[in-house]
């Protein structure tokens, strides 16, 4: 597949990854975890969004629109998603870019000229580029080609995902990926289910072969985001601990805060939010209570 779909290429992140990198986030995602940090990349389809903070309310993008698909009421621009065809025309025409589609369409060429960009930053900081998404994997053709043209530009490569995939997607990645970042959320298959809408039977098959596969070659990270509620309770980080030491001991571990701030996204997007109500992270304190668990099993956890 020589075209992908992508929600945004990042520039200059630091969070995704060693070093300064290029993050590529590619949209689909075969999970429906309550607390995703980029809804925008949950569907494959492209959707139209309303950013309220920047309209103008001139009210052009009513006037262009062939199919009445947008409507401005005395507090708030209308998005009728199911008339709308993505024609353009309201995004055109917004005096203050108040309007945007949440995702593109690009070749594998297109990503590789984007990321090469950077490629002073990525030398000089131990970076590179990572995809991300949704979940970079339900996009593998595209994923894979895209990874080995950057590898043989000594591009560093790094994979954030949730393993929730066949084995036979994964494998052709071991040659081109330089660093796998391993979500692993919720121990327990019943509760995995609940938090995130699949049982994680397979992913965790999947961690299994890929530490036997990668031990000893520090090309895996196994991270654990911290939900309140559902991933950061003593039972399942403890759990967690417990599985990481008997996969392999030496495999290290990040615990990645809630960030409270993917709220004005499901704003945006009209979706439900669960955490509406949290606006913040876990304290220091709390975060290093964490680590606890992990450290009591011997575990390298940051």
């Amino acid at each position: 597949m020589s075209t992908g779909r992508v929600f945004d290429i990042q520039r200059f992140s630091v969070h995704d990854g060693p070093g300064i990198r290029t993050t590529v986030f590619l949209k689909g995602c075969p999970m429906r975890c309550r607390w995703c940090q980029n809804p925008e990349g949950l569907d494959r389809a492209v959707s139209l969004w309303h950013f309220e903070n920047l309209c103008g309310r001139s009210g052009t993008c009513v006037e262009v629109c062939p199919t009445m698909a947008l409507t401005l009421g005395p507090d708030r621009l209308t998005i009728n998603h199911a008339a709308c065809t993505l024609c353009g025309k309201c995004v055109e025409v917004c005096p203050r870019n108040a309007l945007a589609f949440d995702g593109r369409d690009v070749t594998v060429d297109e990503v590789v000229e984007e990321v090469l960009r950077d490629s002073v930053f990525h030398g000089v900081s131990g970076g590179g580029v990572t995809f991300s998404g949704g979940e970079a994997l339900a996009q593998p053709q595209f994923l894979l080609k895209v990874a080995s043209v950057l590898r043989e530009r000594d591009v560093t490569t790094t994979l954030e995902s949730a393993l929730h995939a066949p084995w036979a997607v994964i494998e052709p990645l071991l040659d081109v990926i330089s660093l796998f970042v391993v979500d692993v959320k919720v121990a327990d298959s019943a509760a995995h289910a609940v938090a995130t809408g699949v049982p994680n039977e397979l992913i965790l098959a999947n961690v299994r072969r890929l530490a036997e596969r990668l031990a000893g070659t520090g090309r895996m990270l196994v991270r654990v985001p911290l939900v309140p509620g559902y991933t950061a309770t003593e039972k399942n980080l403890r759990a967690i601990a417990e599985l990481v030491h008997e996969i392999d001991p030496a495999l290290p571990v990040e615990l990645m805060n809630f960030n409270p701030l993917a709220g004005a996204k499901y704003r945006r997007m009209g979706m439900p939010n669960e955490f509406a109500d949290v606006t913040m992270a876990f304290s220091p304190a709390e975060v290093s209570a964490f680590k606890a668990f992990f450290s009591e099993q011997g575990v390298a956890v940051r």
